[in-house]
């Protein structure tokens, strides 16, 4: 009998920790929230696996009201990491957006980038990873951008 209670509350703790979400490992978990504030501006560091190789430096959000909110455009509004501007699918109930593949929209030619794990988290923090194709090889890194909002 002892036994079985051990398991059980062994399996219930297993649960409840399968449901943390843990922003420096970039694990994101499905969590319920109430509806995020996904408009902002926030401060950010690039990361490279573990390893810190820019920032911080600005990203900004802001929904597309013509899209009904759906999307919101996340851009490097310094320009200083790399130049982007591209649209995501967002769920503002949530707090979570991503892309497949978009079109960077300040580039001339149709430079794609994909946007994945993104997360507006008690809506201070933020945390995406992305890929672009015009990097040294195309989609061939993934970059960790996480951060606080700034305003």
């Amino acid at each position: 009998m002892k036994i079985k209670l051990f398991l059980l509350g062994l399996a219930a703790l297993g649960i409840f920790a399968s449901c943390e979400r843990n922003i420096e490992s970039g694990e994101l978990s499905d969590i319920s929230a109430a509806a995020v504030d996904v408009n902002g501006q926030w401060e950010v560091t690039a990361h490279n696996d573990s390893t810190a190789i820019f920032g911080p430096f600005t990203v900004l959000t802001t929904s597309n009201p013509e899209a009904k909110n759906d999307s919101i455009t996340i851009n490097d509004s310094e320009g200083m990491f790399w130049q982007f501007q591209v649209k995501a699918a967002v769920n503002e109930k949530i707090g979570t957006f991503e892309t497949k593949l978009s079109d960077c929209e300040l580039c001339e030619e149709g430079v794609g980038i994909k946007i994945a794990n993104g997360r507006i988290i008690n809506s201070d923090s933020i945390y995406f990873e992305i890929q672009f194709e015009d990097d040294v090889t195309p989609f061939g890194n993934t970059y960790r951008l996480k951060g606080h909002r700034v305003k």
